[in-house]
């Protein structure tokens, strides 16, 4: 049997108050759902990896089959793999992302206020001393690469998105410590109309190898996807990833054409998986009512279309990774919604 995953990033979390005590995906019109979980299976499950706080890499690692010991603490070699960045064995790269600070406090992880051509502009205007390479990825993410420390390895992982009101200061303490990267840090703080950014790294992560798909699992598969972190696990397991013009891993994103995707795939694998980010970054800005509107585009857009063309005796799952709290703006521990039907 033939199977679509469709991964829906930070879709589940606990009822919200706003929403009459439901959650986003309880709360939002979505007819095809409803009728998937009519028709087929609806479970709750957890994909957390023991002693670690949930997030994608070792929340989808753990959905594809990988075993917990393989799976690492920090996503950039993914990142840098997705984006052919080469990172050497003594070499380590880092998640940088452009975020606004507001009285020494973390306002925003991902560049807020500043359209795409300004942070574009942003990246090209980083000044970098020969100790880092420099690569600006989309979006306000980006990779630097450094030479391999036990430093550097060491230092305490503060992720941007879940430390919104925090102190810069405290949180990149240990960063700074570290002679290049407190230049780089100190360089590439400024201003933009008034308002002040950085370009902030965090999540240092070195060279690692994985188990591909098929041996895991003795199926074919291709994988749908925009966010550079699920295009780095496909490279890394030997997984084809099918070029999106349109993807932006976020809200804005083409959902036909990534339905359009999935069913072209489909016909040459045993499995495709597709990966749809928005309903993370949607939540990590505290959007109740925005989660909700692109549940039901992803509802209406992307799981209907999937569902009506798709041949028979294809099973569809569709599955949050982890929590993420559109009140808190946080990932959460808890359990997700999986649901799956057979198309018959």
């Amino acid at each position: 049997m033939k199977q679509i995953l469709v991964i829906l990033d930070g879709l589940s979390e606990e009822k919200v108050k706003a929403l009459g005590f439901t959650t986003p995906l309880q709360y939002a019109v979505t007819p095809t759902i409803d009728e998937f979980i009519q028709k087929g299976k609806y479970e709750k499950k957890s994909f957390r990896v023991s002693d670690r706080k949930p997030d994608s890499l070792s929340c989808i690692l753990s959905i594809l089959g990988v075993k917990e010991e393989l799976i690492p603490h920090n996503r950039a070699y993914l990142e840098a793999l997705a984006a052919n960045i080469d990172v050497d064995d003594d070499e380590i790269a880092l998640r940088c992302n452009l975020v606004k600070i507001n009285n020494d406090k973390l306002e925003s992880f991902n560049g807020g206020g500043l359209n795409h051509n300004e942070i574009k502009n942003a990246a090209k205007r980083v000044r970098v001393s020969k100790k880092i390479r420099f690569h600006h990825i989309s979006g306000y993410r980006n990779i630097i690469v450094v030479k391999k420390s036990d430093e550097i390895l060491s230092v305490n992982n503060y992720p941007p998105h879940e430390y919104i009101d925090e102190n810069i200061n405290v949180l990149l303490e240990e960063i700074t410590k570290i002679d290049a990267l407190r230049d780089f840090v100190n360089n590439n703080r400024f201003f933009i109309g008034g308002d002040e950014y950085m370009f902030y790294p965090w999540g240092a992560s070195e060279k690692i190898k994985l188990p591909s798909f098929y041996e895991l699992h003795k199926r074919t598969c291709s994988c749908v996807c925009g966010a550079e972190i699920v295009k780095g696990i496909a490279k890394l397991m030997g997984i084809g990833v099918p070029e999106l013009v349109h993807a932006t891993a976020d809200v804005d994103t083409d959902l036909n054409e990534k339905a359009e995707a999935a069913l072209n795939e489909i016909k040459n694998h045993d499995t495709v998986i597709v990966h749809i980010n928005g309903t993370d970054e949607i939540s990590h800005r505290k959007n109740v009512f925005g989660k909700v509107k692109f549940i039901e585009r992803i509802d209406r857009e992307f799981l209907s279309v999937i569902y009506e063309n798709v041949e028979e005796n294809t099973a569809i799952t569709v599955l949050s990774d982890h929590q993420t709290s559109s009140v808190t703006g946080t990932h959460e521990n808890g359990f997700v919604d999986v649901i799956t039907v057979i198309k018959k």
